[in-house]
């Protein structure tokens, strides 16, 4: 099929890609019908509308639901990063004729975080009320290619060690926000907290709670326990949801890892205590993720420069 500029536009048009984009998202048709306040059949000829366009299936339809073909990838991928173009067109066109709204969406690590993104946050809401935030927690494989193609606006996590050596690198630029400090915690009745001096060989016998493998902090935690000559432990929970984490601590003999700020936010009754250890462990640099081909809209780039000044007073608070 030879197609031109012209013919592309002239028969595939924005809604058509908005719906193909939501069908892909929900995995079916009936649910994408339903966010998108359509009936099935109208989707369906949307979808149909297309395929016959492109001359060739863009979704196989099972009992399962819906998924896309290898041409269906490629034009999910073209189409996501147009649709992240038009809401940056829309941010534009707003905040030059009202001032203060938009929509930026912010992606976090669950390793991210807990209090410097809620204050820049809080100051972005002060400045432009107006503006809509949505917020999505993931990990780097969902986060950065939902950044690449234009789905989210930046990301707050950890800088991976072999950041500047990864593909990511290319297509990303990073502002580096602070370096964060990682401790090893327990619940506050936990008895070691009574010990004047501690090393990790007198906290290993204890169960823990480790993240994942293949995460980020679990290279982290596999070398703490390395340069201290000894294997992982063996009475192991996975797991990187703080909440759940803390409440597993709350037996006051299971043990975990939190960074330094995390670990602030939940101390106190109820809550964890850090470990006195005599060693000093780092979690990272934390780092605001951009897109290097894609201009920031007005609302992204408000919280960009909000997320500066909440790591500023941060660090003066520090």
């Amino acid at each position: 099929m030879k197609t031109s500029v012209v013919s592309v536009a002239r028969k595939l048009k924005f809604y058509q890609l908005v719906i193909f984009d939501q069908v892909v998202k929900s995995g079916s048709l009936l649910r994408a019908a339903e966010v998108l306040n359509m009936t099935q059949p109208a989707v369906t000829k949307v979808i149909h509308e297309m395929e016959s366009y492109f001359d060739a299936p863009l979704l196989v339809r099972g009992n399962r639901g819906v998924c896309v073909t290898e041409l269906g990838d490629l034009v999910l991928v073209r189409a996501r990063s147009m649709l992240a173009e038009l809401r940056a067109l829309s941010d534009e066109v707003e905040a030059y004729q009202e001032g203060n709204s938009g929509h930026v969406v912010v992606g976090t690590l669950i390793s991210a975080t807990t209090s410097l993104l809620p204050r820049a946050l809080r100051l972005l809401k002060e400045r432009a009320p107006r503006v809509l935030v949505s917020v999505q927690i993931g990990q780097f494989d969902q986060l950065f290619p939902a950044l690449i193609a234009g789905e989210v606006d930046l990301v707050v996590g950890r800088v991976p060690d072999d950041w500047r050596g990864s593909g990511e690198a290319r297509a990303l630029g990073v502002d580096v926000l602070y370096d964060e400090q990682l401790c090893i915690v327990g619940g506050v009745g936990h008895p070691l907290h009574q010990c004047a001096t501690l090393d990790v060989a007198d906290l290993h016998p204890y169960p823990w709670v480790l993240p994942p493998p293949g995460s980020l902090l679990r290279r982290t935690v596999n070398q703490v326990f390395a340069e201290a000559d000894l294997p992982l432990p063996s009475n192991v929970i996975e797991s990187l949801s703080v909440l759940t984490n803390v409440a597993l601590m709350q037996d006051q003999q299971t043990i975990g890892l939190l960074p330094l700020e995390t670990t602030r936010q939940v101390a106190g009754p109820g809550g964890v205590r850090a470990f006195d250890l005599n060693v000093a462990l780092r979690f990272g640099d934390i780092g605001c993720f951009y897109s290097n081909g894609r201009k920031l809209g007005p609302a992204a780039k408000l919280f960009r420069e909000c997320l500066h000044l909440a790591c500023d007073a941060y660090q003066d608070k520090g």
